[in-house]
């Protein structure tokens, strides 16, 4: 597995692990993480969502498709953009920057990998 690869393939697992949190136990995380406990459906709708794009990341790492690749990296690069204006307008909690700034990082992760390998 080439390092781009196994950037994907990480950030695949990453969804899957927080995806399953969000569906079982929403409010361990949330807590966790000093945001307020909810019982709306809508965080473990999140959680399912989660867990269905990782088998996207996952089959991607596996059949090494750069072009996931490439759209990846850019979108994940985005994130922290659209996470800074929500925290800005208050939409949302400062500490979900740390989700935003693990995409930037894996994102930016698989972009150098990309780069190194040639496949850019």
């Amino acid at each position: 597995m080439t390092n781009s690869a196994k950037s994907v393939f990480v950030f695949g697992v990453y969804l899957t692990i927080i995806g399953a949190i969000l569906l079982i136990i929403p409010n361990a995380l949330l807590t966790l993480f000093g945001v307020a406990n909810t019982s709306e459906v809508w965080i473990r709708l999140s959680g399912i969502l989660l867990m269905a794009l990782s088998v996207y990341y996952i089959v991607a790492a596996k059949h090494n498709l750069h072009i996931i690749f490439r759209v990846t990296a850019c979108i994940r690069c985005t994130i922290i953009f659209f996470f800074s204006a929500f925290v800005y307008l208050h939409m949302m909690e400062p500490v979900m920057l740390l989700f935003a700034a693990f995409d930037f990082a894996g994102g930016a992760w698989t972009y150098f990998a990309m780069k190194k390998e040639g496949s850019w």
